[in-house]
């Protein structure tokens, strides 16, 4: 599979293979499949983060449903941060992602930005886009608290919330 026996995400691949057993295993296999995903993109993404494959299927459906039709990410590029299926969706994913579309929006940050932000913490997160843009985007503190929608903004584009 790939792993190195002397890391930890060795010691996390077998613990979760031994709690999960075929027949789970085999479903979230197909819960990802359902999503494009090939079986090397996943084996990838359990590489990456054995606790991936531990995520429930609503879990899985969420993130991706919001990441691929609200956010417009390819799904092969979620595979690479498979971290972000253990991030809470209403508390992490959301707020921060809404907060780097409008700045993607507004040209601020690069449209290719990689999901490897919401693997920083939230100083980092608030630092990086909240003090560097607060004079450039007032409304952003309101977008990450949800009080604020993307459209209320004035933005239209394809898929956003």
């Amino acid at each position: 599979m790939g792993f190195d026996p002397l890391r930890v995400p060795f010691v996390k691949a077998v613990q979760v293979i031994m709690e999960m057993g075929e027949s789970m295993w085999e479903h979230k296999m197909e819960v990802y499949r359902r999503w494009g995903l090939t079986d090397d993109e996943i084996m990838l993404m359990f590489r990456l983060d054995p606790l991936c494959m531990k995520s429930s299927e609503k879990k899985i459906m969420s993130v991706m449903d919001f990441l691929v039709n609200k956010m417009g990410w390819k799904p092969a590029a979620i595979a690479r941060y498979p971290t972000v299926f253990l991030r809470s969706l209403e508390k992490r994913i959301i707020p921060w992602c809404s907060v780097v579309k409008v700045l993607q929006m507004k040209g601020l940050v690069k449209k290719d930005l990689c999901l490897s932000f919401l693997g920083s913490n939230e100083k980092n997160l608030f630092n990086r886009f909240m003090v560097k843009y607060e004079h450039d985007v007032p409304e952003l503190l309101n977008v990450y608290q949800g009080k604020i929608g993307i459209l209320e903004l004035g933005f239209v584009s394809e898929g956003i919330m």
